[in-house]
C-alpha cells in the first residue's frame, strides 16, 4: 500500500523474515520491554528497528492459533499488555473481530435486519465442539468493552455475552450474578459498621452495576457511601459507564426542575444537605466525569454523564455554590459533557440564574452551556433581568474568554455549519438564550440586535450596542 512504512499482518503470513520479527515483537510485549512507536498511520512498536502496527501484532499473537492450542490465559495476558501499551480503543475492532471469526462466524446467523439484529443459532450448529478456552476470552472481551470501551460499547460487550450463552455456556450467568471476582471484596459487597450501620453497597463489574442502600439518615451513612464510591472508582478498573442505584429514608431531590426523580438523583440531593461532606462530593464528581461516559439507567431526555447529580448539587446549593473550587467543578463540568447527547445541563443553569441572577458566575455557566449544548432554550424573562448596567458589563467581560475556550464537538459542528466560528456560535447561542428570535434580527445597515437596543433606556444603549457588535 502507498505511504505505509511498516509491517502489516500480511507481511509475516508471506515473508519468513517479517514472521521473525513479529515472534519478537510479541515476545517483547509478554516480557514488557516492548518499544512503541507512532506509526505514520496508527501505532505499533519498533522491532531492530522496524516499525509493526500493533493490532496486526495482537491479530499475529491470538488470531493465528490453531482451536486446539489456543488457551485464554496467554492470549489474555498478551492482550492486557497491549492493551496497556497502546490503549483499548486501539485493540478492541481486533478483539471484536476476533469473536466474530471464532464465535458468531461458524455458529450463528442474523434473522434481523442490521439495524436490529437478532442473532440465532445455525440449524444444526455443533456447539458441544466450541472449546473452554474461547467462550472464556470471548467473555473477557466483552468486559473489556464495559470496562475501556466507550458507552455504546456495552452493546457488544452484551451481545458476545448472548453468543456465549446461546453456545451452552454458564459463564455469563455467573459473571452477571457475581461479576468477574478481580474487585476487591470489600468494594464488590461493602456493609457499614459503626456509625455506617445501615449501609450497605454492592457492585458489578461485568454488568458495570452499583447499588447503594442506607437505613438512616445520617451525614456518618452519605459519608460512607461516598467514601465507597471513590474508592471504586479510583482503585479499580471499574467500568466508567455504569447504573448507580440508590435507595434511601429521605425522598429528597435538587431544586431544578426537569431532572428525573431517579435514587441517583436523591442520593446526591441529600448528601449536599451536610456540609462537611462537600469535598467528598467533590472528590466523586472529578473521579466520575468522562465525556462519552454515562449513568446507563438514565436514558432519552434524562442521561446524564457520570458525576452529574454530585455536580449539579454543589452547584445549586447556595453556600457551597459560592466556593471558588465549586465555581471551577461546575465549569468543567459544562465544559465536559457530550453537548450532542446530553441536555440536562441546560436545566441546571436556568435554576442557578433563577436563584442568582445574571452575574458573573451564571453568565459564565451560560456561556458555556450555549458552546456545549444542541439547543438552550430562551426564556421570556431573561430579557428584564439582565437589563442592568453590571449584568450587561459581566456578559461584555466574558466575550473574550468564550474565543479561548476550547470548542466542544457540538460546537465546532454547528458552527461549520454556519459558516461561523467557534465563539461566535456560542456566543449566538446564549445571545437568543436570553433575547430570543429579537438577538438575531438586523436592521437595513446588518446590525443585529437593533430592536432590543433602540427599545432599551439610554444608559444601556452603549453596552447593547457593545454586546451586538
Amino acid at each position: 500500500m502507498p505511504g505505509i512504512d511498516y509491517l502489516v499482518l500480511d507481511d509475516a503470513l508471506r515473508d519468513s523474515d517479517a514472521r521473525a520479527l513479529f515472534d519478537r515483537a510479541v515476545q517483547e510485549i509478554r516480557d514488557g520491554v516492548a518499544v512503541t512507536q507512532k506509526l505514520s498511520r496508527g501505532s505499533g512498536f519498533a522491532v531492530e528497528g522496524q516499525g509493526i502496527l500493533g493490532t496486526a501484532v495482537l491479530e499475529y499473537g491470538i488470531g493465528l492459533i490453531p482451536a486446539d492450542e489456543f488457551t485464554c490465559d496467554s492470549a489474555q495476558d498478551l492482550t492486557e499488555r497491549t492493551r496497556v501499551l497502546l490503549g483499548w480503543h486501539t485493540i478492541s475492532s481486533t478483539l471484536r473481530e476476533w469473536v466474530d471469526q471464532r464465535l458468531c462466524a461458524p455458529y450463528f446467523t442474523n434473522q434481523g435486519s442490521e439495524w436490529e439484529p437478532d442473532w440465532q443459532l445455525h440449524a444444526g450448529a455443533e456447539t458441544g465442539h466450541v472449546p473452554e478456552s474461547f467462550l472464556r476470552f470471548a467473555c473477557y472481551v466483552a468486559i473489556g468493552e464495559l470496562k475501556f470501551g466507550p458507552s455504546y460499547a456495552s452493546v457488544s460487550a452484551h451481545r458476545i455475552f448472548d453468543w456465549v450463552t446461546k453456545l451452552g455456556s454458564a459463564l455469563p450467568a455467573q459473571l452477571q450474578k457475581h461479576g468477574t471476582g478481580e474487585l476487591p471484596t470489600e468494594l464488590a459487597a461493602y456493609r457499614g459498621t459503626g456509625d455506617a450501620t445501615g449501609v450497605t453497597a454492592k457492585a458489578n463489574d461485568a454488568l458495570a452495576t452499583v447499588r447503594i442502600a442506607i437505613k438512616n439518615e445520617t451525614e456518618q451513612s452519605y459519608a460512607a457511601v461516598l467514601e465507597y464510591l471513590v474508592r471504586l472508582l479510583d482503585t479499580t478498573d471499574f467500568p466508567r459507564s455504569y447504573a448507580l442505584e440508590f435507595r434511601g429514608p429521605t425522598k429528597q431531590y435538587l431544586p431544578i426542575p426537569g431532572l428525573p426523580k431517579k435514587g441517583v438523583h436523591q442520593l446526591f440531593a441529600c448528601a449536599a444537605s451536610y456540609p462537611a461532606l462537600w469535598p467528598q462530593i467533590a472528590r466523586y464528581a472529578s473521579a466520575a466525569m468522562g465525556e462519552y461516559d454515562w449513568y446507563t439507567n438514565l436514558d432519552g431526555e434524562h442521561c446524564a454523564m457520570p458525576g452529574t447529580f454530585a455536580v449539579f448539587a454543589l452547584g445549586i446549593t447556595a453556600e457551597a455554590a459560592a466556593h471558588p473550587e465549586v465555581v471551577r467543578l461546575v465549569q468543567s463540568y459544562l465544559d465536559e459533557v457530550d453537548g450532542e447527547h446530553q441536555s440536562v445541563q441546560g436545566r441546571f443553569v436556568e435554576a442557578y440564574i433563577d436563584t442568582h441572577g445574571f452575574d458573573a458566575t451564571s453568565l459564565g455557566y451560560l456561556l458555556s452551556c450555549a458552546g456545549n449544548i444542541q439547543q438552550l432554550r430562551h426564556r421570556k424573562g431573561y430579557a428584564a433581568q439582565i437589563a442592568n448596567a453590571e449584568s450587561l458589563g459581566a456578559l461584555m467581560s466574558l466575550r473574550e474568554s468564550a474565543g479561548n475556550r476550547e470548542a466542544s464537538g457540538v460546537a465546532a459542528l454547528s458552527a461549520n455549519l454556519q459558516g461561523e466560528s467557534v465563539s461566535d456560535y456560542a456566543w449566538r447561542h446564549a445571545l437568543y438564550a436570553i433575547w430570543g428570535e429579537a438577538a438575531e434580527q438586523r436592521d437595513t445597515d446588518g446590525q443585529l440586535g437593533s430592536t432590543i437596543i433602540a427599545r432599551a433606556p439610554e444608559e444601556l444603549r452603549p453596552l447593547l450596542a457593545a454586546v451586538f457588535a
